[in-house]
């Protein structure tokens, strides 16, 4: 039997109060011929139970549990172990929408040259409340130019889909670059094809305080600031200098890394996307945490008159 054209690698640590999510958005794709390679990295809480019970018996679900290696190390065992054509990439907190393999796989069957594809996005808090949608850049040109800029979300690592090949030629992911080894893998896979996003939303980017982009926040910045200057290296562009931007990664505060500010970020970011409801919910999270602060007033203000 020939293997399925796509490979889903999902890495899961102490991910039981997201995974089940995670897996029902993969089990009920429209495009039904795929293996998902489920790797439990040596997670402590429910997690392999979690994943066992809710795949059950179906026979597209791989899973593989061991103990703990990192993220980096489980991505790159993801990719050995895949047999598809194409590696999709999820996370184990975020939902694809049903049609994200179908209108993916689609694009990169007719765009020979396309290593890597990814869609836009919507931020959703950690009960999936809608923030914003997110991901504005769609030619190779442009997605390059903001990755060599260090600015966040050029692309979104778990909606992504990529050739296997080409992740295999340039050598996977590197632990040297573990919290920004998205960015990394980006700038090599655009020196050997070209990358692209699709303009629908096809994936749910959930936010929470226990995500990599908040508790590995200062490391992330420095090693996605190294791997800039290491591509630029590569293309005989000159150092970073002051090119570098951490500006947007994502829903991250730049500065201020307090919980208060992350609330007051995404109250923002859900005011502009138009969502009130979210905005008010995180507006008053940020004045409960800091209600002496002018900018939660204001802020909680502008929520409730809903712009």
């Amino acid at each position: 039997m020939a293997p399925p054209p796509i490979s889903v690698v999902l890495p899961v640590f102490n991910a039981e109060r997201f995974v089940g999510q995670s897996l029902d958005s993969i089990s009920t794709q429209t495009f039904l011929d795929f293996e998902a390679i489920v790797i439990d990295d040596g997670s402590t809480d429910r997690s392999l139970e979690f994943i066992r019970s809710r795949v059950g018996s179906d026979a597209r679900f791989r899973i593989v549990s061991r103990p703990n290696m990192g993220l980096v190390a489980t991505l790159n065992e993801g990719i050995e172990l895949a047999r598809g054509k194409y590696v999709f990439r999820m996370d184990a907190d975020d939902v694809s929408h049903p049609e994200r393999f179908a209108s993916e796989l689609r694009y990169l069957e007719t765009h020979d040259d396309c290593v890597a594809l990814g869609t836009r996005i919507l931020l959703a808090d950690e009960e999936m409340l809608p923030i914003i949608e997110m991901v504005g850049s769609f030619t190779h040109e442009d997605i390059d130019a903001e990755n060599l800029r260090g600015a966040g979300l050029a692309m979104c690592h778990p909606a992504m889909a990529m050739r296997r090949a080409a992740l295999v030629s340039i050598g996977g992911y590197r632990r040297a670059f573990e919290w920004a080894e998205d960015l990394d893998l980006f700038l090599r896979l655009a020196e050997v094809g070209r990358l692209a996003n699709l303009p629908e939303v096809l994936l749910t980017y959930r936010q929470h305080v226990a995500s990599v982009g908040y508790k590995r926040r200062l490391i992330q910045v420095e090693r996605a600031s190294a791997a800039v200057s290491d591509a630029r290296r590569r293309r005989g562009l000159g150092d970073v200098g002051s090119g570098f931007s951490d500006a947007g990664r994502g829903a991250v505060p730049a500065v201020d890394p307090s919980l208060a500010a992350i609330h007051r970020k995404w109250a923002w970011l859900a005011l502009i996307g138009g969502h009130p409801r979210t905005a008010r919910k995180h507006a008053l999270k940020a004045l409960v945490l800091q209600p002496f602060n002018r900018d939660n007033v204001r802020l909680l203000a502008c929520a409730a008159r809903g712009h």
